[in-house]
């Protein structure tokens, strides 16, 4: 795209928000800007791209195949996310495929530039360290689950993860809307069938109810209880 739409601009990217409105126009012109559909596929596992990609608009899925053909979804990023910035730091192959869970919008920033701008801006590399912190803190949460937590109590791991406190009533929660069992599976290294059978379990026990376009748990705390059983 040779000309900006007022839509594709980084200014809304929170890693930017200490640089002046000319600074970051100066960084929108150094971007390619793309526009991808549902399902397409944004960057491949191994592929040996730098560039830096920034989710303007819509979202996106990070996820790996393993050679059994199953897939581990790793995060869903919305705008304001950004990706790829292992490889503009260390040069290896990506670490994990990116796919569209939306129609998107992204720009893509060359991986020189992306080190250019944490060399000259403190503050937009702070930002990078402490989402690096995060995301090595989350990793260790998922081993420490896979080592500890049996498939049914992953499960529930992930919906309290995954579903967002109810204002006023701290104890329901809602995912709106809700991932399909396929999701949950890749999420938590099992099987659909697997998640099928607990959810309907929870279901009959009264643990969560089904609306249109919604899943609410009805009981967080005691599913939370849940997960310091024994197996």
């Amino acid at each position: 795209m040779s000309r900006h739409s007022p839509a594709q601009t980084l200014a809304k990217i929170p890693m930017f928000k200490s640089l002046s409105p000319d600074a970051v126009k100066a960084l929108d012109g150094r971007c390619t800007w793309r526009r991808v559909k549902a399902k397409e596929w944004v960057i491949d596992y191994q592929d040996e791209g730098i560039d830096v990609f920034f989710v303007v608009g819509g979202a996106v899925r990070v996820l790996i195949y393993a050679r059994s053909g199953r897939e581990v979804i790793l995060a869903d990023l919305h705008a304001g996310g950004y990706f790829g910035e292992l490889a503009a730091i260390d040069g290896k192959p990506r670490s994990a495929g990116v796919l569209a869970v939306s129609d998107a919008l992204v720009a893509a920033m060359p991986g020189r530039v992306f080190m250019e701008v944490l060399n000259a801006h403190p503050d937009v590399a702070m930002h990078v360290l402490t989402m690096l912190a995060a995301r090595v803190r989350a990793l260790d949460n998922r081993v420490l689950e896979y080592s500890t937590l049996n498939v049914r109590q992953r499960i529930y791991s992930e919906l309290l993860r995954l579903a967002c406190p109810i204002p006023g009533d701290p104890n329901q929660a809602v995912m709106a809307p809700p991932p399909t069992h396929a999701e949950i599976a890749a999420r938590v290294s099992t099987h659909r069938e697997a998640v099928t059978r607990e959810l309907k379990l929870l279901e009959r026990q009264g643990y969560l109810k089904r609306r249109r376009g919604e899943v609410t748990l009805t009981d967080v705390p005691k599913l939370m209880q849940q997960l310091d059983k024994e197996d």
